[in-house]
């Protein structure tokens, strides 16, 4: 009982140890990002933060700057940013090579962010290397509600094609075009555009108007 007491206390304690400048600066990819503990899909996002007092938003919808005050715990961000992410105080706590940012939203739904530490974005190209090859689509979510899927696969080949496919033979086929730059996949056949990302080693696709997303994990 005390041993559980006294790791708690020390948990308690890492946590409002005041944050350094030093344990901030430099170059975070966005891994995750959380609302209400449900995963949020969000273009990819590199945060540069640096020791001037000032930081540096790169996103595939568009980059943008500001400049930031430390608090004891808290980073408080303020620039042009429409989402509203990086003009907005954060609980900031670097555990490793993570940052994690604990925040609200407009209307007050609690919002985590999760960085990793990396060395330059990579380019672009990366992204469509990994997004070619075989996948089997194993989950759905329709309107946020999950539904397993019969055995099904999709393939995406380097040339631009893809094929989707059941223990039944194949049920869709087409010319597709990945966008690297804003993470989308674009199904030429019926032109529906699929937001792209990762989770760990998973793949996401998801259809807002629709209300769909997939979930897909690596073949071989």
């Amino acid at each position: 009982m005390m041993r559980n007491l006294f790791a708690l206390a020390l948990f308690v304690c890492i946590g409002c140890q005041p944050i350094q400048k030093e344990d901030l600066v430099g170059l975070w990819e966005l891994k995750s990002a959380l609302r209400d503990k449900m995963v949020m899909s969000d273009d990819a996002t590199y945060l540069q933060i640096h020791s001037n007092g000032s930081y540096s938003i790169s996103r595939t919808t568009g980059d943008m700057s500001g400049v930031y005050q430390l608090g004891k715990t808290k980073i408080h961000f303020q620039g042009a940013d429409p989402k509203g992410w990086f003009n907005s105080p954060w609980k900031a706590q670097r555990i490793k090579d993570h940052l994690l940012l604990a925040g609200r939203d407009e209307i007050n739904r609690r919002l985590e962010l999760k960085f990793v530490l990396v060395d330059q974005i990579p380019a672009f190209g990366e992204f469509e290397k990994q997004v070619v090859g075989k996948w089997e689509m194993f989950l759905m979510m329709k309107d946020g509600i999950p539904e397993k899927m019969p055995e099904t696969f999709m393939t995406i080949d380097d040339s631009g094609n893809y094929m989707i496919s059941d223990t039944t033979g194949v049920q869709d086929q087409g010319r597709s075009v990945i966008n690297t730059r804003h993470h989308k996949v674009i199904f030429e056949r019926d032109d529906t555009h699929w937001d792209v990302w990762f989770w760990g080693k998973e793949l996401r696709l998801q259809n807002k108007e629709m209300g769909i997303q997939y979930h897909l994990k690596k073949v071989g």
